[in-house]
């Protein structure tokens, strides 16, 4: 009789167990420097070679309307991780430390392992590789710098002038290597491996993989370089300061510094010629076109492992990217080309396959991903879940959202684009843009005498969102 029950208790409990719904997963895919090139986004009318992200656009719902909070990778990194806002104060340059500037947060890597995920990074998703890594249960070195395999690219950066940040690199490479001498290739190989552990031993998971293409330099195997007819490729037609434009958003903003310090054959100052240009958006196409074949490999990995029905894809970048327009190159402004990312969230709890032009921001990300997995929020959090939108893709959770890089804080609807210049209490310019008539911002009409009511009430939208991200969010 003892025996009897013992089995039925075993039955009992093995029945049980299998109607306890799983941890969903979280797959967080990083890529820096990425404005919305995929040809999903119809970018320009260019026909860029993005097969996979596409796909993966196809299967989930693209944000056509997503924005940084700060053109800058430490300080956006920083607060999409801890789901706070940049302020004058916070988050606010590249050398930022989320650790540092908001040391009572609890970060996603934190909140997801506390709550029985396993937590693991590979690649670059913290700027700093340190940056509250006690909350990984698994991580790598981080973002490997430019690991060049062709000779005469390593001969020409060890023979370099010392840069802001060690020897001046080639701008672009393109070997015939195979996709994984590059670390960006190493990282994908290894979260593959790491896709059979999960699918062996069931344990929920929160991967965080961070591809470093397409930041500079532009280095990828040469297929993706031939990818592209060099003598097609565009230029920006815009390599000028907008008309009417505080000279504040060009010289205390952005002097394309990171590209100037840190490379090879770059000029000091002034307009790159065109074939010089040319070099530039034609790496920059391949590195992405080079990147979307990882992710590719990627998802495909997941999907031989089993796991890719009880998995959410999300699809981000810290910010976006000049290639020459009004003269920039890289990122650091609040003009269009730098604040507007792409986003894609792929996940089975949602039939939606759709796109959205509801208006949305990094930091609506970390509620989002607790929403989806169950995980009670921290009641610090300054964004909105986009599970609405997941759920309904016409739904329009946010009409507006706000931006800022240095001194300069900006509001972006899909009418107008305005930004503030202040420092501390001094007001030192500002700028006004129709994202109707002219999404390229080329014309400031802050001084025309029609605007003076828009000025009114876009600056009334920053000064109110100024106080409250200069708030203490663990005070309210």
């Amino acid at each position: 009789m003892k025996k009897i029950f013992v089995i039925i208790l075993g039955l009992f409990l093995i029945s049980c167990n299998d109607h306890v719904e799983k941890k969903h997963n979280i797959l967080f895919i990083s890529i820096d420097d990425l404005r919305p090139t995929m040809n999903s986004y119809n970018y320009e009318n260019e026909k860029m070679i993005t097969p996979y992200m596409d796909k993966l656009a196809s299967e989930g719902v693209q944000f056509n309307n997503a924005f940084t909070n700060i053109a800058v990778c430490g300080a956006s990194r920083a607060s999409i991780m801890t789901g706070i806002r940049p302020s004058e104060k916070r988050f606010n340059d590249f050398s930022t430390r989320a650790s540092v500037d908001a040391p009572n947060a609890i970060p996603l890597n934190q909140i997801f392992k506390e709550n029985g995920y396993e937590t693991i990074s590979y690649g670059k998703i913290y700027h700093h590789n340190d940056d509250f890594a006690e909350h990984w249960t698994e991580k790598d070195n981080g973002a490997a710098q430019a690991d060049f395999q062709d000779p005469e690219s390593i001969r020409l950066r060890d023979n370099a002038e010392t840069g802001e940040y060690g020897k001046k690199n080639p701008i672009v490479e393109y070997p015939d290597v195979d996709d994984f001498a590059y670390n960006d290739g190493k990282i994908t190989l290894k979260a593959i491996e790491k896709f059979k552990q999960f699918s062996s031993n069931g344990k929920p998971f929160f991967m965080a993989i961070g591809y470093v293409s397409p930041h500079l330099p532009f280095i990828q195997p040469k297929k993706y370089w031939d990818m592209y007819d060099h003598d097609k490729i565009k230029l920006a037609e815009n390599t000028y300061q907008p008309l009417n434009s505080p000279d504040i958003a060009i010289e205390a903003q952005h002097n394309s510094a990171e590209l100037r310090k840190n490379y090879l054959g770059i000029p000091a100052e002034g307009l790159l010629d065109d074939e010089l240009s040319k070099d530039l958006i034609h790496g920059y196409y391949a590195s992405v076109s080079y990147m979307d074949a990882m992710i590719g490999k990627l998802i495909e990995g997941l999907e031989e492992a089993g796991l890719r029905e009880n998995t959410t894809i999300i699809l981000w970048s810290d910010h976006g990217y000049f290639l020459g327009e009004h003269g920039f190159w890289c990122k650091h402004s609040t003009f269009y080309e730098a604040v507007q990312i792409p986003l894609i969230i792929s996940s089975p709890k949602f039939d939606s396959k759709e796109e959205t032009n509801s208006f949305t921001e990094l930091v609506d990300i970390y509620p989002t991903l607790c929403e989806l997995t169950g995980i009670t929020l921290p009641n610090y959090l300054q964004g909105k879940s986009l599970t609405p939108v997941l759920k309904n893709p016409e739904t329009i959770l946010k009409d507006e959202i706000y931006t800022r890089y240095k001194q300069g804080e900006a509001v972006i609807d899909k009418n107008y684009a305005y930004t503030e210049f202040v420092q501390g209490n001094k007001f030192l310019g500002n700028m006004l843009y129709d994202m109707t008539n002219d999404k390229k911002q080329n014309i400031d009409i802050s001084n025309l005498p029609e605007s003076k009511d828009l000025i009114k009430k876009y600056s009334l939208k920053l000064e109110e969102m100024r106080n409250y991200v200069n708030q203490d969010p663990f005070q309210n």
